[in-house]
């Protein structure tokens, strides 16, 4: 993998999508409310740790690339210090399914399948 922009672009932009689907579902459907809001936050904070991840995977690469003998990481600490701190705010506010949330947290990592997938075909044809 060469060039990683397309590819998080292409999350982003389905996620968002994803998530104005989930916000107009949420002010139409009043029944689930709390699946939609939950999802959506779920969402906006899985697309902000995969976001955060494409960002450590750059510069592990640009510290391997220039050969500097500085540490890594890859922000493993951060990402789940993350997912817990959102997971927490939906345990404590009812108006989000907990369910909901912690499914949202993994969908934009899903993402990034379809739209490899995607990217790799669009790219030969």
């Amino acid at each position: 993998m060469d060039n990683m922009t397309p590819m998080i672009t292409a999350v982003t932009r389905w996620t968002l999508v994803i998530i104005a689907g989930l916000i107009m579902g949420w002010a139409l459907h009043h029944e689930t409310r709390a699946v939609t809001l939950g999802m959506s936050l779920g969402m906006v904070a899985g697309l902000a740790n995969f976001r955060f991840l494409a960002f450590k995977v750059r510069k592990v690469t640009e510290v391997i690339a220039s050969n500097e003998g500085r540490a890594f990481s890859l922000g493993f600490a951060t990402r789940i210090s993350f997912a817990i701190l959102v997971t927490m705010f939906s345990v404590k506010i009812e108006h989000f399914s907990l369910a909901a949330t912690l499914t949202g947290l993994f969908l934009p990592q899903l993402l990034a399948i379809p739209a490899g997938i995607y990217l790799s075909i669009k790219n030969k044809l």
